[in-house]
This record gives structure tokens, C-alpha cells and sequence, in this order.
């Protein structure tokens, strides 16, 4: 070949080229999705009810969507990296899908399902771009939650009125929601929460500068007061406490770690507004019956189900149970306890696999060796625990379940990149596995070394 022949440009996909997306396409992928999966409800503005989603073919599409888009930007024979509490999550919905089959009208729970399929198989296309970098895939989830804030606080210019929910038979008094996405006061508390907490973590391990990092804890604050969220107010707390205590070096720090909870517990007990707050204008029965979720709960405990019912559930989607009060009037109640909620939808062996995962995610975080990783993860999950108590979501793909595989991949994705850096210093350097040299003094020398 002469030195003037000139070879023409290579068939596009027969040679390997490396292309990097910029960061922010996989952090736009991201608040899609946590996008995606926050439950929009269809009675915001409407009369009062209690917390849920409705499965709308927007938000569908939308999850699908981001699906195909991650899909197709992620590199042919790409690595993953499945951590033990997302292997349990996949073993839950096979588990579900074939006693789905089983029930009368199978359909609408394979259809939740699938879409719950898809967001772990999501999640782990975006191990090599998010997950690998722990860090990456924090500040991900931060700025979708800053997102979802931004429209709620928009809500209150675009429309005002609606923004506002009045609490009628659960109290006195107004509660902010989201009216442009629609979210109802407790995923607005939820949003807040997971703001505050997140950048008060950054602020502390000097992650975020302290300008954008208050302004984000204040933002975080005023959601939560604004939308009088106890279940999130106490649920960010348990997760700073238990973020703080895992973390602190001495005995002396994390003894210090529970005096600032208690002092923040007094002081809603003592200070005016701050009780006022707190009880929303609710009687003692009201507050001794969680707004009447006791009730509820005991009509599950109550229930006499079969044998197969107990172990395979009424199907995903019935998070409602019906009540018979006075002369037979019938009313319907939010479960808003996601493990009676998992029992009731899915059954005991489904109660079982996810309290495994739980217990799994919880062992990642304790494993983390960065502090900041695992201060983030001990955040969510620490919310996560608490506030399933209150609230549902660990049986389908909900706003919790995401915080939930979002902690466990960080912190399992933490430990493999200390366990690769270890593996790095221990590699010997081609010099050091040279030959050894026939001189004996040599040998003598390196043993005295």
C-alpha cells in the first residue's frame, strides 16, 4: 500500500467506539424515573381521602419510555451488579407473578408486576453510569427529589386554591399539595423529607457548599411543615439519628447523637405552635387511632381468610379494605401500613422475602466503609423503616421501595469499589515480580527487609 492511498471511513457498528453520555443525561434519566414511580392521584382537589396512586397509562408510558432510553444508550455486553436485597426484590415478583395466575382476575396484578419488573431491571442498566460511583446516583436522587419540590412550590402560583387541601374529618386546618404533578400532602411531606435529610448529610460530610445546602433544608423544612406530614417529620428524624450514630467514631458522639431527638420531642410537646402542629386539630381519639388507621389495621388482623388467601394474598392493588359500621353502612380505608398492606395484597410468604430484603439492605449500609455513602444509605432506609409503619408502598414500585434498592445498591456499590481499590494496592509492579537474583546476599537483604 502506497503512502498516498487513503482509507474510507469505517461502516458505522463494525468497529467499537467508545462514547460517554455526559452526566447529566443519566441524571435526566433518573428523575424521570423517580418521576415515574411517585404516586400521582387522582384525588388531589378532590374529596378527602387518604394516601394512593392511581396506575395511569402517563405514568406507564413514562417508565416505559425511560426504559427504552436507558436501553439503548447502555454499551452492548454492559456490566451490572445485582446486591442481595435487589435479588430478593426479583424473587418477590416472580413469587407474585405465579400466584397471580391463581387469583380470579390475574391481569391487573401482572400488570403492576411488569411495571415493577421494569424499574429493577432499570436500575440495573444504570449500575455502570450511577450505581458504580455511589455518589453519582446520591446526587441523582437529590436533585430528582429538588425537582419534584420545584412543582410543588410552583402549584402555589399556578393555582393556589388547589394547592391548598383542607384536612376536614381528620382535623382543622389546610395542607399543601401538589397540584401540577399530583401529589397528595404526604408524598409532598415524603419529598421534603428525603430533600432535608440528604442535604443536611452533604452539608455535614462537606459534600454541598453551604449556600445550596440550606437552601435545600429549607426547602425540605417547608414542605414538610407546610403539608403537615408527621409520618415524614418523624420518619426523617429516626433516619438522621440512625445516620449519625452509625457513623460517629466514639461512644461519646453517638450518645450525643439521641440528645438533640429528645430535645426536638420536648419541644413539640411544649412549645405552642409547635403542638398545635403536631396535633392538626385533632381529638384524642384521633390521635390515639393514628387518623384512623388502627382501624383498618384491626380489620385485617380481623379477617378470616383461607389458607391460600393467607399465603398468596387478594392481589396487588388492594391496598383498601371494606368496613361495615353502624346500621350497615359500608365504608372503605386505606391499609397505609406496608407490611399488614404486603399481607393483605401479596400474603405472609411475601411478608417474609421483603423483610429479608429490608434486613439485606440494612446489612449493605452497616458495610459501607465511606461515611458519607453510608450516612445516605442509613438515611434512607432508616426513613424507609419507619415510615412503612404508617404508610404502604414496600409491595409494588413505589416512591419507598425506590429509596429502599437505592440505599442497598449505593452501599453494596461502595463496598466493591473499596474492595477493587484494595485489590489495586496489593497488584505487585512488573519490577517486583522480576526473577530473583542469583546473588545470595540479595536474597539475605530482602529477608532482613
Amino acid at each position: 500500500m502506497t503512502s498516498g492511498t487513503r482509507l474510507a471511513p469505517a461502516v458505522p457498528g463494525t468497529v467499537e467506539s467508545e462514547v460517554e453520555r455526559p452526566a447529566w443525561f443519566w441524571l435526566m434519566l433518573w428523575c424521570l424515573f423517580v418521576l415515574g414511580v411517585q404516586p400521582w392521584s387522582s384525588r388531589v382537589a378532590a374529596p378527602q381521602g387518604t394516601t394512593g396512586s392511581t396506575n395511569s397509562i402517563a405514568k406507564g408510558l413514562l417508565l416505559g419510555a425511560v426504559f427504552l432510553v436507558a436501553l439503548a444508550a447502555t454499551k452492548p455486553g454492559f456490566r451490572t451488579r445485582v446486591n442481595p436485597a435487589s435479588w430478593l426484590y426479583v424473587m418477590y415478583v416472580l413469587f407474585a407473578c405465579a400466584t397471580a395466575f391463581l387469583l380470579a382476575e390475574p391481569m391487573g396484578p401482572l400488570t403492576r408486576l411488569a411495571r415493577f419488573l421494569i424499574g429493577l431491571v432499570l436500575l440495573f442498566l444504570l449500575w455502570g453510569p450511577l450505581v458504580q460511583v455511589p455518589e453519582r446516583l446520591v446526587r441523582a436522587h437529590l436533585w430528582a427529589h429538588l425537582l419534584l419540590g420545584a412543582t410543588v412550590v410552583l402549584s402555589l402560583a399556578v393555582a393556589p386554591s388547589q394547592a391548598w387541601r383542607p384536612l376536614r374529618s381528620l382535623g382543622a386546618g389546610y395542607r399543601l399539595q401538589g397540584v401540577i404533578i399530583p401529589m397528595l400532602p404526604p408524598r409532598v411531606g415524603e419529598v421534603g423529607a428525603i430533600l432535608l435529610g440528604l442535604a443536611l448529610i452533604g452539608l455535614i460530610c462537606r459534600k454541598l457548599s453551604t449556600l445550596p445546602a440550606m437552601t435545600l433544608i429549607g426547602l425540605g423544612g417547608i414542605l414538610i411543615a407546610a403539608s403537615r406530614t408527621r409520618t415524614s417529620a418523624a420518619a426523617v428524624a429516626f433516619g438522621l439519628v440512625i445516620a449519625l450514630i452509625i457513623t460517629r467514631k466514639t461512644w461519646l458522639g453517638r450518645i450525643a447523637c439521641l440528645v438533640v431527638p429528645g430535645l426536638l420531642g420536648l419541644a413539640f410537646l411544649t412549645i405552642g405552635s409547635l403542638h398545635t402542629w403536631l396535633l392538626r386539630g385533632q381529638g384524642t381519639q384521633q390521635i390515639t387511632s393514628l387518623s384512623g388507621r388502627t382501624t383498618s389495621w384491626q380489620a385485617v388482623l380481623d379477617e378470616k381468610v383461607s389458607i391460600q388467601t393467607a399465603i398468596i394474598g387478594h392481589g396487588l392493588g388492594n391496598k383498601r379494605v371494606l368496613l361495615t359500621r353502624g346500621e350497615g353502612d359500608v365504608d372503605v380505608m386505606a391499609i397505609d401500613n406496608s407490611w399488614l398492606g404486603l399481607y393483605w395484597e401479596t400474603g405472609l410468604l411475601a411478608v417474609a422475602i421483603v423483610a429479608v430484603a429490608l434486613v439485606a439492605a440494612w446489612v449493605s449500609v452497616l458495610r459501607a466503609p465511606t461515611p458519607y455513602v453510608r450516612a445516605c444509605g442509613a438515611l434512607l432506609l432508616g426513613y424507609v423503616t419507619a415510615a412503612s409503619l404508617n404508610e404502604s408502598g414496600l409491595s409494588d414500585l413505589s416512591s419507598m421501595t425506590v429509596h429502599l434498592l437505592v440505599a442497598a445498591a449505593i452501599c453494596d456499590g461502595d463496598r466493591l469499589r473499596q474492595r477493587r481499590r484494595r485489590a489495586a494496592r496489593r497488584t505487585p509492579d512488573d519490577s517486583q515480580t522480576a526473577l530473583p537474583s542469583s546473588n545470595p546476599r540479595s536474597g539475605m537483604q530482602r529477608r532482613l527487609a
